[in-house]
């Protein structure tokens, strides 16, 4: 991005709502190492060292009360928001985390005629699915499959609300399936890690199973993801657009996925595909589905710098080493 749309980074002010989770972790090690001076604020501070500037979240407080002290505390140029709730299928659980939460913090900035850049983490699944060989833009219809979905499509129409009858500055980015280091152990990719890593150590054959889903989605690597955070939080391109998307523009089946991680890693593996499921969950809510990544090009400069081969070989690189993606100056000991 040229120095007329990314300007003052080493001294923008942030403050970033989850920093302890996968994604959470990614953006906070893109922000500190762009020099920015990040507050974190999360249930979590355990997990991050002492460098760190961390607040922590008070879960019995109300939330807005808590995010407007906090906003008016460190007067932050852009408030980034990474919190979700994804793989815990508890309909309550979603809606706080999804839906409630983006809207206290809003409502919060409101209070105080914030000046500062909301950016606020979405889902591709917002979005209704499109036929083979369609890519998904910003102007598609939202028509969410799934209870994740859905609860992630009202969080982003509240804070699009609020921000329109406080005249708040934001903009939504909508990740299609971020994958990279430090996942969560119940994705595909977190159980096949587990299966290949623990065949590395006992020294036979990764028996991996998959359900035919004959699904392909678009997968992003998350520091590629991150960086487009970093891009929203200081570019001057983005008055009058409200949502982007953030994706590759490429299509990969969860076979290729897991198939790709096992080639990596070195380990014999054989593959057992099993039939589907019953049911609708997340992964089930979009056989077919990729970005059309033109207005993240065009407002932001940012497209997808990895490849899904680059990307596997990290993951598993990083398994392998044994540490979890490093934060400048605020290692990291655990996973949401």
């Amino acid at each position: 991005m040229t120095s007329e749309s990314l300007v003052g980074t080493p001294r923008t002010k942030v403050l970033l709502i989850g920093g302890t989770g996968f994604l959470g972790r990614h953006v906070l090690n893109r922000l500190s190492t762009a020099g920015m001076e990040v507050t974190v604020v999360t249930r979590r501070p355990a997990a991050l060292s002492a460098g760190c500037r961390v607040v922590e979240l008070d879960g019995s407080a109300p939330r807005r009360a808590q995010f407007a002290s906090m906003i008016n505390r460190f007067t932050p140029d852009a408030v980034v928001n990474t919190v979700g709730e994804i793989w815990r299928n508890d309909a309550s659980l979603l809606q706080a985390a999804n839906a409630e939460l983006p809207e206290q913090l809003a409502l919060a900035m409101a209070d105080l005629g914030s000046t500062a850049r909301l950016v606020h983490l979405g889902s591709s699944l917002e979005y209704g699915p499109l036929p083979r060989p369609h890519a998904t833009d910003e102007g598609c219809p939202e028509a969410p499959r799934s209870e994740y979905g859905r609860t992630k499509l009202r969080g982003t129409r509240r804070i699009f609300e609020v921000a329109r009858e406080a005249s708040l500055d934001i903009v939504v980015l909508r990740i299609f399936n971020a994958i990279g280091s430090n996942m969560s152990p119940v994705s595909l990719l977190g159980r096949t890690l587990q299966t290949l890593t623990r065949a590395r150590r006992d020294g036979h054959p990764a028996r991996l199973t998959l359900f035919d889903l004959s699904q392909h989605r678009d997968y992003a690597d998350a520091r590629d993801v991150a960086e487009a955070v970093l891009r929203s939080t200081v570019s001057r391109r983005l008055s009058g657009v409200p949502v982007l998307n953030i994706g590759t523009g490429r299509a990969a089946s969860a076979y290729e996925l897991v198939r790709g991680l096992a080639l990596a890693s070195g380990v014999e593996f054989a593959i057992d595909v099993l039939p589907a499921p019953e049911g609708g969950g997340r992964s089930l809510a979009a056989g077919w589905q990729i970005a059309d990544p033109t207005l993240a090009r065009r407002h932001l400069d940012w497209s997808a710098a990895r490849t899904l081969p680059e990307t596997l070989r990290w993951i598993w690189r990083t398994a392998g080493e044994g540490q979890a993606q490093p934060i400048a100056g605020c290692p990291a000991e655990g996973t949401r």
